[in-house]
């Protein structure tokens, strides 16, 4: 299974801290285009650890720009019925 599809897995049980998903992954480039790719696709969301979804261009920054290493235990992902129906 991909880590893509690995990381969509393991949200139909519940919101997971990116320090999480990033075990899904064989390392922070592949972690970050992967996390990247589902947020855009629509398959998943990013939150802060408040519940705040991450706007767009501050997405782009932290996996652009690789700043999304060091708050990872900040923010955590969320399926979207999108993403649910691509694992069901």
């Amino acid at each position: 299974m991909s880590p893509e599809l690995e990381t969509l897995d393991q949200l139909l049980g519940s919101n997971l801290l990116l320090g999480v998903v990033l075990r899904f992954y064989p390392d922070a480039t592949a972690f970050k285009r992967g996390v990247l790719g589902l947020i855009t696709s629509g398959d998943v969301c990013l939150f802060t650890n408040d519940n705040i979804e991450v706007p767009s261009w501050r997405r782009q920054e932290l996996f652009v720009r690789g700043t999304v290493m060091q708050e990872m235990e900040c923010m955590k992902l969320r399926i979207t019925p999108q993403g649910a129906r691509r694992i069901t």
